[in-house]
């Protein structure tokens, strides 16, 4: 297992173990991040859930893999992307309690829509942002772009020219998410501060207003991804997205 889960008191922290490969997430880690998750949100003491990465938050889906299922069956990537990816994004959304992003490393592409799917984002010194999926030819398969413009409405024209660093101050400043302050020495430390002034809160009362919370984006996220499969497997299947994974990967990686 390469996903942690850690109680500390009404808080259960979650940490992504793949260091070697930043966190980068293929169909199996996918899969066992969302077990993970269930698993924490069923501790009947837990009143959020903190997400955060050991080095990087999560660099993204794995290119690597992408390329080598480059030749994959249209049908058989739309099941795969449906119940591995998209699956972990549903999972995020249906947690009964409130979810924290604590990015102290890169949150980039499959990463950062993972985060704008936690309730809260907080970014330590060392944590940023990228949209990153437009760099590779694709959009956000994961629900990216809902996600951002729920969050974010302005924000899409501002990331995707360029594909900008988002550091803690201009996350803010776009509305993405908290820079962790001068308190704190991290995102983690300063998220899981935060769900210990749940702690007197009644869990039923906590979970009433996570339903509220997440109504509209609950109540629009099936169709956005049902739309999201349909070009995310058709662009998948673009030589462009090859030439451009290949480059995405680093020659260390390519040997």
């Amino acid at each position: 297992m390469s996903v942690l889960t850690e109680i500390d008191g009404p808080c259960a922290i979650v940490t992504l173990d793949w260091p070697q490969k930043r966190n980068a997430l293929g169909p199996a880690e996918a899969s066992e991040l969302a077990s993970a998750l269930r698993q924490a949100a069923d501790q009947p003491g837990v009143r959020g859930i903190v997400l955060t990465g050991n080095g990087a938050f999560c660099a993204g889906g794995d290119i690597k893999g992408m390329i080598a299922r480059a030749d994959m069956p249209p049908q058989e990537r739309r099941r795969l992307v449906y119940a591995a990816f998209q699956g972990m994004i549903r999972t995020v959304i249906d947690l009964p309690l409130p979810t924290f992003a604590a990015v102290d490393g890169p949150a980039v592409g499959m990463g950062f829509d993972i985060a704008l799917a936690c309730d809260v984002r907080m970014i330590g010194p060392g944590g940023w942002f990228r949209q990153g999926w437009a760099g590779i030819g694709l959009i956000p398969g994961t629900g990216g772009e809902l996600l951002l413009r729920l969050r974010a409405p302005a924000a899409l024209w501002q990331l995707i020219p360029g594909q900008p660093k988002v550091d803690g101050a201009a996350a803010e400043r776009l509305g993405l998410g908290e820079a962790a302050g001068d308190e704190f020495a991290d995102a983690r430390t300063a998220a899981v501060a935060r769900v210990h002034k749940l702690a007197g809160t009644p869990r039923a009362t906590i979970e009433g207003y996570v339903r509220l919370h997440r109504a509209d984006l609950r109540a629009r996220l099936g169709d956005h991804l049902a739309e999201c499969l349909t070009m995310q497997v058709a662009l998948l299947s673009d030589p462009e997205f090859r030439t451009r994974a290949a480059d995405a990967v680093s020659p260390a990686d390519k040997t």
